[in-house]
């Protein structure tokens, strides 16, 4: 029998009396169906469970086991985890200095002090301690009555276990802080309570942030001295990083594009030096080749995957059927995850997600069924633009049965996130352009490459039904100069690098110009980024626009300007003003344009008047992202 591409990753993991059928983990995010019928090994519970506290939340809401209709729907999540195969697993949590309280209320920490939205955190005395300790203990009581197979105690990412591990947030003068092991102690009981409230065989498993990314935090070799000393306590160990409440290092937490996979294994890899206990680590770990060589050389024990789940629910079933061309990649654009951090104060858990960039299904299981129905009439469906709406509309529409022709003026298909395969801080978009040409190159969509779709090729194919992915046009600012040689725009300038001067003006300050600055500066290019407003970055979402900030700040030859206009492009300068109209030059041998894209209306428009059913979708409706691309193709293909 040959052997499994993925043999590490799929061997089972014993966890105390519990054995995992393999060595993956879902961290605790979103819908549980899908994920808990891909084979995966273990899930933890979707929104995190809090300890029965008023003051245990960063949201209103009642402990997950208060009453019958709550415990009820725990109780099914539970059924559903576990009927298709999978262990489940329990959160729980306790916010600390962060819970959202009513007005007049206050919270409790490790420290006094009054937040800056006024809230009063009063520092815990030595029964406020026990008395939560005893909530710990009572929640991962109430988990193993209702079926849970493991409980997870959050010692990580800034809440109250972690305020009084960390140096950062501890500043007691007493007996609970100052030295290391005055900081442990209130840790320390939690876990002892717990422990004895389960008993010794019940499995319990302990988050912890390898390194906290502020500056006095807890050192990585601390963490481990604190594992080490309640390893006889846990049964196993998750290694995460950061804090979720300072967004500088949350973004470490839960990695934007601009980080490096498999980002905490250097943590999981120190812990695993000297524990005897399994240690699992979580962060940016995207594929199973990835997920493979962590286990197979022995960096960890387990693999806990999050954001990619989401993406593709059945990561697990694709790398156990060894197709892993199959899986959806996950961008890290952190859709999933902007809305939920800016309404944390006013809304319940995760409900507030918007969606998932590459998952139309995510959130939306009521509607979007797992694989589409094959339509009852076949119609002949021709799709104009090969970018990622025109592409994932040929797809919708070959899985509904449909004859499917898409058509590309350029020589390949990928649209603008062709740019993706000249930038390696692009990888997992350029992942996930490859993952879309693949699925195509499998089905039978004929693809029509560098065809010119004037109106007269509806003639030829005779189509039932037409979509127009045709997507957007760079839009030239009117700038004296602007049509010189040495002048691109930002979609033009990565397939031709080469031609770039050593003195670079871009001008554009969104995602596309800091991105296209980062790229060239890490290059060795002298690089100025000019931003007509106020603010960089300010059509991305706030993680990544602090993902690439740190990126930009990192860069010692990216300088950037903002409330600058652009008046003149010389043959060697760019002729600016700021906003008191102060006027200046920059060298540049190379000006880049990352300005606004506008729809190809007019071209679009042509098409209408011949084929009763045509549709716009995609940048050529309106200019947005990835996911609005992605949405758009899926859903106008699903109806046909």
């Amino acid at each position: 029998m040959q052997e499994h591409k993925y043999k590490h990753l799929f061997e089972p993991l014993q966890v105390n009396k519990l054995v995992l059928k393999n060595r993956i983990i879902s961290a605790p995010l979103g819908s549980l169906t899908d994920k808990s019928v891909s084979g995966i090994g273990m899930v933890v519970r979707g929104t995190s469970g809090c300890v029965n506290d008023g003051r245990s939340r960063m949201s209103p809401g009642s402990y997950c086991f208060e009453d019958i209709i709550q415990s009820a729907k725990v109780r099914e999540q539970v059924s559903v985890i576990r009927q298709r195969g999978a262990k489940a697993e329990f959160e729980l949590c306790h916010v600390g200095q962060f819970a959202k309280v009513k007005k007049g209320d206050y919270a409790i920490g490790p420290v006094s002090f009054v937040r800056e939205d006024g809230t009063e955190v009063k520092a815990m005395d030595e029964q406020m301690m026990k008395d939560v300790a005893d909530k710990f203990a009572e929640g991962a009581l109430d988990a193993k009555a209702y079926g849970f197979d493991m409980v997870m105690l959050h010692f990580a990412h800034g809440w109250l276990p972690a305020q009084f591990l960390s140096p950062y947030f501890n500043k007691r003068t007493d007996a609970y802080g100052g030295s290391f092991e005055n900081r442990i102690k209130f840790p320390t009981m939690i876990v002892e309570r717990v422990r004895d409230a389960v008993g010794q065989d019940f499995a319990l498993d302990m988050r912890i942030s390898g390194y906290e990314y502020v500056k006095g935090g807890m050192d990585p070799e601390e963490v481990l001295r604190f594992v080490k000393s309640i390893e006889d306590k846990i049964d196993m160990v998750h290694i995460s990083c950061g804090m979720e409440q300072n967004l500088d290092t949350m973004v470490h937490t839960s990695t934007t594009a601009y980080r490096p996979h498999q980002y905490n294994v250097k943590w999981s890899r120190l812990m695993k030096k000297d524990l005897d206990i399994p240690v699992a680590v979580v962060g940016a770990i995207m594929t199973p080749e990835e997920g493979e060589q962590i286990i197979a050389k022995g960096w960890a024990d387990a693999v806990v995957i999050g954001r990619q789940l989401i993406a593709d629910p059945f990561w697990v079933a694709k790398a156990w059927e060894e197709s892993p061309e199959d899986i959806v990649p996950c961008l890290r654009c952190l859709n999933c995850y902007g809305s939920y951090q800016l309404n944390k104060d006013r809304a319940y858990g995760m409900k507030c997600i918007p969606n998932c960039a590459v998952n139309p299904r995510y959130l939306h299981e009521d509607r979007v069924p797992v694989k589409l129905t094959e339509a009852k009439e076949k119609k002949k469906v021709l799709v104009i633009g090969g970018g990622p709406a025109g592409m994932k509309a040929a797809l919708t529409a070959n899985e509904r049965g449909h004859q499917v022709v898409l058509v590309e003026k350029e020589d390949a298909l990928g649209g603008q996130l062709r740019c993706a395969d000249y930038d390696a801080v692009k990888q997992d978009l350029k992942r996930y352009k490859d993952y879309l040409i693949s699925q195509i190159k499998k089905s039978d969509i004929e693809v029509r490459c560098q065809v010119k779709a004037f109106p007269n090729i509806l003639s030829e194919i005779k189509p039932d039904t037409v979509i127009l992915a045709l997507g957007a046009k760079s839009v030239i600012p009117s700038i004296k100069g602007v049509d010189r040689s040495h002048v691109m725009t930002a979609v033009k300038a990565y397939p031709h690098l080469d031609k770039i001067g050593n003195n670079v003006v871009i001008v554009g300050g969104g995602s596309t110009g800091c991105e296209l600055g980062v790229h060239l500066s890490m290059e060795g290019k002298e690089v100025i980024i000019l931003e007509f407003t106020d603010h960089l970055i300010s059509n991305s979402n706030q993680y990544l626009k602090t993902g690439l900030i740190q990126m930009m700040n990192k860069c010692k030859s990216l300088k950037t300007m903002t409330g600058i206009r652009c008046t003149e492009i010389t043959e060697e300068d760019v002729i600016a003003v700021d906003s008191e109209d102060r006027e200046f030059a920059l060298k540049a041998e190379t000006v880049i344009l990352a300005t606004e894209m506008q729809s190809k209306t007019d071209e679009a428009n042509a098409f209408f008047g011949y084929v009763q059913d045509t549709n716009i979708i995609g940048d050529a409706n309106r200019p947005g992202t990835v996911w609005e691309a992605t949405h758009d193709g899926y859903y106008v293909s699903a109806k046909l």
